[in-house]
């Protein structure tokens, strides 16, 4: 029946589609001006390539989102009736069993312990896969994660790879010391800190956390901070304690540990009891833990189900309905934070799935978007002028067309041909039609410069995610460009060039601050294991052999000049620099520098990056992975002198 309902739902969409087309065209069969209104954002060229599935897929998204204006539409697709969730013909039937093999090392259940001490070195091999090994311990990650391309390439390279993990103070314990000093604690614990330092860490949090996820209407929350000493009301006790520890994260140096102080304050508050709290701070609390805090601090897998949690709350305390009594043009401040509260979540899901490779959660739900607004003014203003608003707006337009490809690599991890087209015209359609100031650095306010770049890097990210998986089956292969079929050539090609985009782009537009500094490092890694793998296939005698290997190195470089601000610079630097060591072919070079236990940068308390997935590489031996005889190490005075990094 729910099959039926929805079919029948969009048999009148469709209807109501072809009355305005039938209203709207010119007399005579003006064909054109048909086309523009159904399809305003891209072009007949583009078209012309398209099904006849395509092209209504296309028109539904068109009619979702017209661009420049306020009147959104809230609708996201159901996986019912969505082309892109519907199985499509597979180009390749044994690519998709070899890519399969990437993501299920068997059939067990997969299972594994984000808390218990002790456990941290093999939980932190998993989702990025580095260990390659059948862990019981390991939790399930799909295609589009950094895992399935670290395996991809770790087949091919010219050496043995080997489980020899050592031992180091991992988060897990670190989480473990803090818990012990923290639990003893009375329900009503003092203040960690001065009234003075709450507030340089809740002005830290509104100045860099918040434009992500704007959750909390700041005004309403500065004035109850003032009003709030002596109040033993939980839910606000732990949305107060997790602002302060993501104020104390973006605001501290790379390797402090004060947040977690913070956290298990918030901890204590939040309890298995939590769930059956109709609280909205309860959900903002456990939202920004599962959506930002735990992906900091290398906990993946509990944020994931924290924020299926916390769809299933709001869902509980009515954030999906639509109020009968909405004015157009009025603002209802409530309103407007139900609005934002319930699309952080599709948000913040979108963004774990994708990383992670699994399914979403929040499919389906008809909610008004967020006006484009001031948190301190009740006027609506114009998608061209930018709010604290503005990147949540764009977040969710990006995470819709997100979604249809997620779920769709879920079906099949190889797509045909017309799909990849398809979805790379949504994506760049999406990005072309962003309001001037999430294009310009120039013209963007400061306090949305951090989520422009990201956002922009999120969209170049999904675009090579999007032809990753026909490349991936490339490597596993060790198949060069000159084996393959024109469209895998297409493909390949495609996701080499959005990832070198990506690269230039991080180097060019990071900006120094530990927030977007994670990002970048974050971003940055996953793009450079695209020329890394294009080097380890194709000869040295390539046309772009040395653009690729220039990549690499413009990466290395950057993740050493962000190193400063971001916890992890360091160590993806020399990550990248030992799998680039492994795949240049170049047996004739010495190289300087050994790679010994004393050279090698701290493996005791790293954390990872904000969109989670990295913290497998934390607490990994990296280095005694791979065997290079004769070729320890990369010199960087042997690679500016051979790979001419300034060249391309």
């Amino acid at each position: 029946m729910r099959g039926m309902s929805q079919t029948q739902n969009q048999v009148r969409r469709n209807a109501a589609l072809s009355q305005k087309v039938a209203t709207n065209a010119a007399p005579g069969g003006d064909y054109e001006s048909v086309v523009k209104l159904l399809f305003p954002n891209t072009s007949i060229q583009t078209l012309k390539g398209l099904s006849r599935a395509n092209l209504l897929e296309q028109a539904r998204l068109e009619g979702d989102f017209t661009p420049g204006t306020s009147n959104y539409s809230s609708s996201v697709t159901s996986p019912d009736v969505a082309f892109a969730h519907k199985p499509r013909s597979v180009p390749d039937t044994d690519a998709n069993d070899r890519l399969y093999k990437l993501q299920y090392q068997d059939s067990a259940i997969f299972e594994w312990d984000e808390n218990s001490p002790g456990v941290c070195t093999s939980m932190e091999d998993d989702v990025n896969a580095l260990s390659l090994s059948k862990d019981p311990k390991s939790s399930f990650v799909g295609i589009s994660s950094v895992a399935a391309a670290v395996r991809a390439l770790t087949k091919i390279l010219p050496s043995r790879i080997e489980d020899q993990s050592r031992p180091g103070r991992a988060n897990s314990e670190i989480f473990e010391d803090l818990r012990t000093t923290t639990t003893t604690t009375t329900s009503n614990p003092e203040p960690i800190c001065s009234y003075r330092e709450e507030q340089r860490l809740i002005d830290a949090y509104f100045a860099r956390i918040h434009v992500f996820a704007p959750v909390i209407h700041e005004p309403s929350f500065r004035s109850r901070y003032l009003n709030h000493q002596g109040t033993t009301d939980r839910s606000w006790l732990a949305l107060l304690n997790i602002v302060l520890a993501l104020g104390s994260i973006s605001s501290s140096a790379g390797d402090s540990e004060e947040d977690l102080q913070y956290f298990h304050l918030a901890q204590q508050y939040l309890s298995l009891e939590s769930f059956g709290s109709g609280r909205l701070e309860t959900l903002q609390a456990l939202l920004l833990m599962g959506g930002q805090y735990l992906h900091f601090r290398n906990r993946p897998n509990m944020a994931s189900a924290i924020i299926g949690a916390c769809y299933r709350i709001a869902s509980g305390l009515g954030l999906h309905l639509q109020s009968p009594e909405d004015i157009q043009g009025k603002v209802c401040p409530q309103e407007e934070i139900k609005r934002r509260n319930w699309w952080t979540i599709y948000v913040l899901d979108t963004w774990g799935s994708v990383t992670l490779g699994r399914p979403s959660t929040t499919h389906g739900i008809a909610v008004d978007l967020p006006n484009n607004l001031l948190d301190d003014k009740r006027g609506i203003l114009p998608m061209s002028e930018p709010t604290i608003n503005s990147p949540l707006i764009h977040n969710i337009q990006l995470c819709k067309i997100m979604n249809l490809i997620q779920d769709r690599l879920i079906v099949n991890s190889v797509m045909a041909d017309d799909e990849l087209r398809h979805y790379d015209e949504m994506l760049r359609s999406w990005f072309e039609n962003l309001p001037p100031f999430l294009h310009s650095a120039n013209i963007c306010p400061p306090d949305l410069q951090d989520a422009r770049v990201v956002l922009k890097w999120r969209y170049h990210n999904i675009r090579f995610l999007l032809h990753r998986p026909i490349l991936l089956d490339t490597v596993i292969r060790n198949i060069s460009m000159d084996h393959l079929a024109l469209n895998e050539r297409l493909a390949v090609s495609k996701c080499r060039e959005v990832a070198m985009e990506t690269i230039f782009s991080i180097q060019a537009e990071w900006r120094p601050n530990k927030i977007c500094c994670w990002n970048a490092v974050w971003f940055l890694f996953q793009a450079c294991l695209i020329p890394l793998m294009a080097i380890a296939v194709e000869s040295k005698d390539h046309a772009e052999y040395q653009n690729w290997c220039n990549q690499v190195q413009t990466g290395i470089d950057a993740c050493e000049e962000m190193s400063q601000f971001s916890p992890v610079g360091q160590k993806t630097k020399t990550f990248l620099t030992q799998l680039f060591m492994a795949v240049v072919r170049n047996p004739t070079v010495n190289f300087k520098y050994d790679v010994s236990a004393e050279a090698q940068p701290p493996i005791d308390t790293v954390m990872g990056l904000f969109a989670g997935d990295w913290d497998q590489l934390n607490g990994y031996n990296f280095f005694g992975h791979i065997n290079t005889v004769g070729n320890p190490y990369l010199d960087d005075h042997f690679l500016e002198q051979y790979y001419a990094p300034n060249s391309i």
